[in-house]
């Protein structure tokens, strides 16, 4: 992720109580969004199976998700269910990079991180 992203992340982070830190974040899923497209490709089968870019895509992800849970310092319920939310994600990433050297284990795996991507896009999308 691009550090500007980052510091945008963060900051709508800090401030995550209502529906107007949704913009805030559309930089970052987009990132994230494109990069698991890429990771899709690589798993289904419709792009030649590339360990190294799919370990690269998830390392990634793994980093960006503990950078935006390191920011989120807020105590609020919100706060406390976003950092929950990317500490789920960072998670499923971490798994899903473990299992990077199998494709159909990753592709088992990276569906978890595609179903936390869907969950919080809908969660902040109202």
């Amino acid at each position: 992720m691009k550090p500007a992203i980052l510091l945008l992340a963060i900051g709508a982070f800090t401030l995550v109580a209502s529906a107007d830190a949704a913009p805030r974040l559309k930089p970052i899923m987009r990132d994230w969004k494109t990069q698991a497209n890429q990771a899709e490709q690589i798993l289904s089968g419709a792009a030649p199976y590339d360990q190294a870019a799919l370990r690269q895509i998830l390392t990634g992800m793994v980093s960006d998700a503990r950078d935006i849970e390191a920011g989120i310092t807020g105590s609020s319920a919100n706060a406390r269910a976003v950092k929950d939310r990317f500490s789920q994600f960072e998670t499923d990433a971490a798994a899903a990079l473990q299992a990077a050297a199998a494709r159909d284990r990753a592709r088992a795996s990276f569906q978890r991180v595609a179903a936390d991507c869907r969950s919080c896009h809908d969660a902040l999308k109202n």
